[in-house]
């Protein structure tokens, strides 16, 4: 299949239902759906937007698994087994290196919680594992043991992953990720689960308490968080630490790993303390929503899922009609907006620490003479041009 051009592939509303619908409950299409898919230039959407999140594996795997599959023409199957065929082989990789890297912690005695995605490679929520593009390996280990989980993997060719211009946060909830020669992905050592701003939804202290063995192979077995606390960390991840219910925008990673999370653990959810942590710091709003933007694509009906709440109903619409919006002309400043929201205060604090006089006053001062400094150097500049312009 040849590569999709952004200005042939328009994304509309109808899109993202038939995306939700293509990779959760593919055998309830409609004819028109159908029609679509085996059209070359009809389908053009759907699978732009598809790869904008990184879900060609996923689709490959729901499709395979229905009677849909059969209908697809050769270009379009060549095309998405090629996609899983090279997620699978990533993650394989990342399963390698999370093997690799906490063995040397257990070596070393220090205790390690694998959140996130990781987790789902080896506890069966990513199934095939193919199912989710992933990045890096994130590892929580005790706070006062971060320094010495640090050293133990830099000691074993572990170095930080930076370039001459990164600047290591200050009040980051996670060091500087964390690369090896010939390692497959980077490794993101954890203090705290959630940053600062978000902490308030789900503690370090209560991951730590209810975590649960996760076995790596037959020899290493380390923790895992509990599965009603792994729904938490999901939503608080994309909603509140990423923003998406600020920026209103809806993570289809995030959505699908939230399904995915449900669909493996079930009974074992205890969905009203869910409610509760998002409930005790104000944000249930951002819960609420995500579960109706589950419900609404995905057919995710959880025992807190309410269809009918109109703020929810609205936001979600409102993040749909904004992406759709955003394909024009403007999209090409989002890089630059991402900069400016970089002198927010919350994010300057992250960055820079709150200690001294005026610390956010201060933070900025330094950021902007980094991206000044940056600037000056071809490399960087031209970077910059490209994102802003092209």
């Amino acid at each position: 299949m040849s590569a999709v051009n952004p200005q042939q592939a328009k994304i509309t509303a109808q899109t993202f239902l038939d995306m939700g619908m293509w990779l959760t409950h593919p055998e309830q299409c409609s004819q028109q759906q159908l029609n679509n898919l085996l059209d070359e230039d009809a389908r053009l959407p759907l699978i732009s937007l598809v790869n904008t999140y990184w879900l060609g594996g996923a689709l490959h795997n729901s499709l395979k698994d229905s009677n849909v599959w059969q209908a697809l023409d050769q270009e379009l199957q060549d095309y998405l087994a090629e996609l899983e065929q090279f997620y699978n082989q990533r993650n394989q990789g990342i399963k390698e290196e999370a093997i690799y890297a906490c063995q040397l912690l257990t070596n070393a005695n220090i205790p390690v919680v694998m959140l996130k995605g990781g987790a789902s490679l080896f506890n069966g929520v990513f199934n095939p594992i193919s199912n989710r593009f992933m990045t890096d390996i994130d590892l929580l280990v005790p706070e006062e043991l971060q320094d010495k989980a640090n050293q133990t993997l830099m000691s074993c060719g572990y170095a930080q992953n930076i370039e001459e211009h990164d600047h290591a946060a200050v009040g980051h909830h996670h060091a500087p990720a964390l690369f090896r020669e010939g390692g497959h992905c980077c490794v993101e050592l954890h203090r705290w689960v959630l940053m600062k701003s978000a902490s308030d939804t789900l503690s370090t202290e209560e991951v730590w308490q209810n975590a649960k063995p996760l076995a790596l192979t037959s020899t290493l077995t380390i923790l895992q968080m509990e599965p009603t606390q792994q729904i938490v960390l999901s939503v608080a991840h994309s909603e509140l630490s990423h923003k998406g219910y600020e920026d209103k925008h809806i993570d289809w990673r995030q959505l699908l790993n939230l399904q995915a999370i449900a669909k493996q653990y079930q009974n074992d959810i205890n969905w009203q303390y869910v409610f509760e942590h998002f409930n005790r710091c104000k944000k249930a709003e951002s819960l609420s929503a995500l579960l109706y933007a589950a419900n609404k694509y995905l057919k995710l009906t959880t025992a807190i899922t309410c269809t009918d709440d109109k703020q929810a109903v609205s936001h979600v619409n409102t993040c749909i009609k904004q992406y759709v919006k955003r394909q024009s002309a403007h999209k090409r400043f989002s890089h630059l907006f991402t900069v400016i929201k970089g002198y927010g205060k919350e994010s300057i604090k992250v960055s820079y620490g709150d200690d001294g006089h005026f610390p956010v006053f201060t933070g900025r001062i330094k950021r902007m003479k980094r991206h000044l400094s940056m600037l000056t150097k071809p490399k960087y500049l031209s970077r910059f041009i490209k994102k802003v312009f092209h």
